[in-house]
């Protein structure tokens, strides 16, 4: 007869990601297109005369760092640190920041309304019940780890 593990986690995680990949992907789609949006506003406005490598080292790197930032920012979070979703709410505002100032070029109104939009729903995925849901669970089960697993709410501890 096979023996048979235990498993290494205090939770399954399949029906939590099941129940919150909404709001994980949601946020990261909106990061997708606000990048893309912004980025290609910006080189209609701020950049048109600057030569194509630096425009797309430019982008390439703001990108990149955008990514990394949410990345990092989400993984914390995912591991039960809620604070962090300030870091992905700022990624999102500074796009929200840098897309503003393009009004005064004129630009194409349904790129701009595109631009401006994408970073918005994402901090509306940012705040969503089913994400404030998610990270309240996270801290949860970052508890029980600590704790030997042992959950907050079995030992009615609210945060």
């Amino acid at each position: 007869m096979k023996k048979r593990q235990e498993p290494f986690y205090i939770v399954d995680p399949r029906p939590l990601w099941r129940h919150h990949r909404l709001a994980l992907f949601g946020g990261l789609l909106a990061l997708c297109f606000s990048i893309a949006t912004a980025s290609t506003l910006m080189n209609l406005t701020y950049f048109s005369d600057a030569s194509d490598e630096f425009i797309d080292g430019v982008f390439f790197l703001g990108g990149g760092m955008a990514c990394v930032v949410f990345g990092v920012a989400q993984s914390i979070v995912l591991h039960g640190y809620p604070r962090w979703v300030w870091l992905q709410a700022g990624v999102f505002m500074i796009y929200l920041l840098l897309v503003l100032p393009t009004a005064l070029f004129s630009p194409d109104h349904r790129l701009f309304i595109l631009a401006l939009l994408s970073p918005v729903f994402g901090l509306m995925c940012l705040n969503s019940k089913r994400q404030r849901e998610m990270r309240q669970e996270m801290l949860e089960i970052r508890y029980a780890r600590r704790d030997g697993g042992v959950t907050r709410a079995k030992s009615g501890v609210k945060e």
